[in-house]
């Protein structure tokens, strides 16, 4: 069916076949026989890079897990549009 379609296509526009695919909508693809990889690496680095965090190291948890309802009052007040927008990236990486 797939193909049927790439030659009707090529029937009418002019086409022209360029190989194999690396890069699509900043996904890197990699691809074998039969098998499809993708990989959002350089838009998580991106993201990274983009907040100031990427020397940050890895946590099991966000949540600090020996936080208590005391420490909330004695901080300073914290912007959360700071938060926001990286937290909107990652829940896109997330679920694409």
């Amino acid at each position: 069916m797939v193909m049927s379609s790439l030659y009707t296509l090529a029937r009418e526009f002019e086409m022209k076949d360029m190989g194999l695919t690396n890069y699509f909508l900043e996904l890197k693809v990699w691809q074998g026989d039969g098998e499809l990889f993708l990989s959002q690496g350089k838009y998580a680095i991106k993201i990274l890079q983009k907040n100031h965090m990427e020397n940050y190291k890895p946590m099991d948890t966000l949540l600090d897990t020996n936080w208590r309802k005391e420490y909330a009052s004695s901080g300073e007040e914290v912007d959360a549009t700071n938060d926001k927008q990286p937290m909107g990236s990652l829940m896109y990486l997330v679920n694409t």
